[in-house]
C-alpha cells in the first residue's frame, strides 16, 4: 500500500527498518568493526558500506559524555550529513523495503537515538522529503522514550494479574551501546524532561571498563587485548553453571580471540595457547563500578535514583515499582550474577538504606569495625527514598525491576514506533514538503 507507514530506528550500533503494524523489524543493520555499517545485499557487499553515520553518532555521544565541544566538528555541515544519509535511506527504501518509487502519500516515522543537531535535522528533511519524495515525516526525538510509551500503555506491568490499570508513572532504563539513558514516563505524555539522565554505562562502556581493570591487574594476556576479548570473558562467565557473585568460582576458562590469532601464527604456534584461566575479580569490579556503585555519579543505580528524585514526589514510589529495562545492553547482561534486574534491585535497596537481611547487617558492621565511613550519599541524598522502596506491609523492598516481556527489550523502541505509525497520530508534528517547517528550513539554507 502506498499509504503504509515506514518505521526506521537509528541507533548507535544498529538501524532497524520495517513497516508500521508489524511485530518486529524487517531488517536490522548492524555496525561492524570501527563503527562501519556493512550491508550485504547479495550482489555488492564491498560497495554497500556506510561508516560515516556511526562515526557522527559516536562523536556526538563522546561529546555528551566527555564534554568535548570539538567532537561535533565532523557534523557541522548539512551537506556532509546529506552525503551520509542519502545512500543509506536510498538503500533502505529500494533494497530492503523494495519501494522503487516512493509516493507522496507514504509516511516515514523516524526514530532518533539522540536529540539531533540542527544540521542533521535539516539534512534528514532534505533527503527524505526533497530527494526521496516521501510524503511526510515524524521525527521522534529523545531516543526511544518518545515511542516506548505507546508499547507500555498496552501492557500489564503489574505483578498482580488482576491489576489492569496502567500505573501513573514508570521509570525506563535504556542500556544501549555507548550510553545508558534513564527517564520517568507518565501515561498520556512524553517523558518528564527534568528526570532525563544520560551516563556512559552502555554495554561497550562496560566492556572497556572490564578491559581496563584487567590491564591494571597486569594480566599477561592484556598486552594486545581488545574489547572483543572482554566480551568473550563476560559471556563465558554468564554461561558458567554458577554465576552467583557470592559463591561463584574465582577463575574461568576462556578462549580469547586475540590469543587465537597468535596461536595460528606459525612463528608463535608452539608457545601461545588460546585458552587461559582468567580471574573474575576485575570483571565483577567493573560491573559494580559501572552499574551498581551508587556512590559514583556515572553509575546506573545513581542515575536511576537521581531520576526518581527529580520527579514529582507523588510519582516516586510508583516509578520505583515500575522500572523497565530496555536496550541491547540490558539483553546482553540479563543473566549477569543473580540477574541484572535482581542486582539492580539489591543496589537500589542498599543505597536507600533498606535492610537486606543478616548478611547485609554483618557487612555494614564489618565496615564500621574497619573504620570505613558509610557514603554520605547513602546517608543523605537517597535515604529520602527509603519509604518509597520499602513495602507498606513490612515485606522486604518495594522496588521492582522488570523487562517488557513478552517483547524483546532490544526492539521495544521500534515496536512502540510501529504502534505510533499504525495509529498515524494526526495531532503530532508531521513535517511534509509543503509545511511551514520545511519552508523555514529552506529559507535558512538559502541564507
Amino acid at each position: 500500500s502506498t499509504h503504509q507507514t515506514i518505521v526506521v530506528e537509528l541507533g548507535c550500533s544498529r538501524i532497524k527498518v520495517g513497516f508500521a503494524g508489524e511485530p518486529k523489524p524487517r531488517r536490522v543493520l548492524s555496525s561492524g568493526d570501527g563503527g562501519a555499517l556493512g550491508i550485504d545485499d547479495g550482489m555488492c557487499t564491498s560497495s554497500c558500506t556506510w561508516n560515516h553515520f556511526y562515526s557522527y553518532l559516536s562523536s556526538s555521544s563522546d561529546a555528551v559524555i566527555g564534554g568535548d565541544n570539538n567532537a561535533h566538528s565532523k557534523a557541522t555541515s548539512s551537506y556532509d550529513w546529506e552525503k551520509t544519509l542519502y545512500p543509506l535511506f536510498s538503500y533502505i527504501l529500494t533494497s530492503i523495503l523494495f519501494i522503487q518509487r516512493p509516493s507522496r502519500h507514504r509516511i516515514l516515522v523516524l526514530m532518533n537515538d539522540i536529540f539531533p543537531p540542527r544540521h542533521l535535522r535539516e539534512a534528514l528533511l532534505r533527503v527524505l522529503l526533497d530527494y526521496l519524495n516521501l510524503g511526510s515525516v515524524l521525527l521522534v526525538n529523545g531516543g526511544g522514550f518518545g515511542s516506548v510509551q505507546y508499547l507500555l500503555e498496552g501492557m500489564n506491568l503489574s505483578c498482580n494479574p488482576l491489576m489492569t490499570q496502567q500505573p501513573k508513572a514508570s521509570l525506563v532504563v535504556d542500556i544501549g551501546t555507548n550510553e545508558a539513558r534513564v527517564a520517568v514516563l507518565v501515561p498520556g505524555s512524553l517523558f518528564l524532561v527534568e528526570t532525563y539522565q544520560a551516563i556512559p554505562a552502555g554495554y561497550q562502556a562496560f566492556l572497556r571498563k572490564v578491559l581496563a581493570l584487567y590491564q591494571e591487574a597486569n594480566e599477561n594476556w592484556t598486552t594486545n587485548a581488545t574489547v572483543e576479548d572482554a566480551n568473550v570473558i563476560v559471556q563465558a562467565w554468564m554461561s558458567a553453571p554458577n554465576t552467583d557473585i557470592s559463591t561463584a568460582a574465582t577463575t574461568i576458562s576462556v578462549e580469547l580471540p586475540t590469543l587465537m590469532k597468535r596461536s595460528n601464527d606459525p612463528s608463535e604456534a608452539s608457545t601461545v595457547s588460546s585458552t587461559i584461566q582468567v580471574s573474575v575479580e576485575p570483571l565483577l569490579e567493573a560491573f559494580h563500578q559501572v552499574y551498581l556503585d551508587y556512590t559514583q555519579s556515572t553509575s546506573l543505580v545513581y542515575a536511576i535514583l537521581n531520576s526518581v528524585l527529580a520527579s514529582p514526589i507523588d510519582f516516586r514510589k510508583v516509578a520505583l515499582q515500575n522500572i523497565i529495562l530496555l536496550g541491547g545492553g540490558s539483553v546482553a547482561l540479563r543473566s549477569f550474577g543473580k540477574g541484572l534486574k535482581m542486582e539492580v534491585e539489591t543496589a537500589i535497596k542498599s543505597a536507600c538504606g533498606v535492610s537486606l537481611g543478616d548478611d547485609t547487617l554483618a557487612m555494614e558492621e564489618e565496615k564500621k569495625d574497619d573504620g570505613m565511613e558509610v557514603s554520605s550519599i547513602a546517608q543523605g541524598r537517597f535515604q529520602s527514598l527509603k519509604a518509597a522502596v520499602e513495602r507498606s506491609d513490612g515485606q522486604e523492598g518495594g522496588v521492582q525491576v522488570k523487562y517488557p516481556d513478552p517483547f524483546a527489550a532490544d526492539v521495544a523502541h521500534w515496536i512502540g514506533a510501529s504502534v505510533m505509525g499504525k495509529l498515524r497520530l494526526s495531532n503530532e508534528d508531521w513535517i511534509s514538503a509543503s509545511s511551514s517547517a520545511v519552508s523555514a528550513r529552506g529559507e535558512r539554507l538559502r541564507r
